[in-house]
């Protein structure tokens, strides 16, 4: 066993018995603990129409190689307690290196969850479809790249009528593309694949949003004018068309790491990384008129000599959270930020993780806004082993500036 592997072992399982005072952390009672706990990476976050909330995260499990999973759990009362110990389950039983979940959860009576990932076991890493029945009780992984040239990083989001849309980073051409497919039959075909950024360099780490007219955004960084930016189209047709892309970063220097969403009123926000102040910092965009035009970027961080990275936006009727991580020295803490008033103006930022920065940081940041308003994160603490491959953490708030005592979730292994 590699000594990572023996270190989460031991201070998880020591947390685990000494009631996880450090981090205010209490087991569940009565409940048979594992033996074996796995380094967490890439946590992602929905909630189905009940306020259930489904997390799925990517797990270190081997200790001689490169290798992960893709595990999940929920919780039935608001983020309370969590169906992690002993329950904590294994989605992909790969024998390679499944990474990098998102996930999408349907809002009806019967929810339905749609996990994407990438995993090498192929051989070329491709992109894969978990989807649950009842109970989230999940079907076996589904290979859906049409090729085997490649693809990275898959982003689902479903419409009103339960279409699958899925856009991933793809390798299969001299450069770098996005591409985007869409299932109308809960993911048992696929459309054919579109390369949607039609870049002459390379285009690569999409997300994208479904706003309430069903109409599908999609970002991504480009970088066909020499220097990475993030560029947008979209589609009104159900993914048969899309518009051309358009550029949206407007700065000399690097922007990369586009996250965006769509509110309930279809409004779309857009956030990135942008380095041209000279260190890197967390940048916002609004469009109020269907992707038509962007509001001037506005830096949302404001750091100095900052080095911010993977910032994640999510809303909730005219509240917009951002969250994001500072990787400068000293300062390894992720952090959110709130505008109360649409994107109009936003406060001070608040530290939300507590990372003993002399070991390690905390970083990956998702979130989710569940239908009362309550604002979910999880985050990865990588001081507690000191190595980057941490321990997850979830905590919540009603307001963005105030938040419940960090809980850890361990994934049993």
């Amino acid at each position: 066993m590699r000594r990572r592997t023996r270190i989460v072992v031991f201070l998880t399982t020591l947390l685990v018995l000494t009631g996880g005072e450090l981090f205010n952390w209490q087991p569940r009672v009565n409940a048979q603990l594992p033996q074996f706990f796995g380094a967490t990476r890439f946590p992602a976050l929905d909630v189905d129409g009940r306020d259930n909330i489904f997390l799925t995260m990517s797990v270190a499990t081997a200790s001689d190689r490169p290798h992960s999973q893709i595990f999940f759990t929920q919780s039935r009362d608001g983020g309370h307690t969590w169906d992690n110990l002993p329950q904590t389950r294994n989605l992909t039983n790969s024998p390679g290196e499944a990474y990098g979940p998102s996930i999408a959860v349907t809002k009806g009576s019967t929810p339905r969850a749609y996990i994407t990932y990438h995993d090498n076991t192929p051989g070329p890493t491709q992109a894969f479809l978990l989807h649950s029945k009842k109970k989230a009780k999940f079907k076996k992984p589904q290979n859906i790249t049409p090729h085997d040239g490649g693809a990275f990083s898959p982003r689902v989001a479903l419409d009103s009528v339960e279409g699958v849309n899925i856009v991933w980073g793809d390798t299969l051409e001299d450069h770098r593309r996005v591409i985007f497919v869409r299932s109308t039959d809960q993911g048992s075909t696929f459309t054919e694949a579109a390369d949607i950024s039609r870049s002459t360099d390379d285009a690569w780490a999409p997300e994208i949003a479904v706003d309430p007219q069903d109409a599908i955004s999609v970002a991504w960084e480009d970088k066909a004018t020499g220097v990475n930016q993030i560029m947008f189209c979209r589609s009104t047709d159900g993914g048969a068309t899309f518009s051309q892309p358009k550029q949206i970063s407007k700065g000399q220097g690097p922007a990369s790491e586009a996250h965006l969403t769509s509110d309930s009123a279809g409004r779309l926000g857009l956030v990135w990384v942008d380095e041209s102040g000279g260190s890197a910092q967390a940048f916002y965009s609004q469009s109020v008129d269907h992707g038509q035009t962007f509001s001037d970027p506005v830096d949302l961080s404001k750091f100095p000599g900052g080095d911010i990275h993977k910032p994640y936006i999510t809303t909730f009727q005219d509240a917009i959270y951002v969250s994001f991580e500072d990787q400068a020295a000293g300062d390894m803490q992720v952090y959110v930020v709130v505008s109360t008033d649409a994107g109009h103006s936003f406060a001070k930022a608040t530290q939300v993780s507590n990372a003993d920065n002399s070991k390690g940081r905390a970083h990956s940041a998702a979130m989710v806004v569940d239908s009362r308003g309550v604002l979910h994160i999880a985050w990865i603490d990588a001081s507690i082993v000191g190595r980057d491959e941490g321990l997850l953490f979830y905590s919540n708030s009603t307001n963005g500036h105030k938040f419940a005592p960090q809980q850890m979730i361990l994934a049993a292994i």
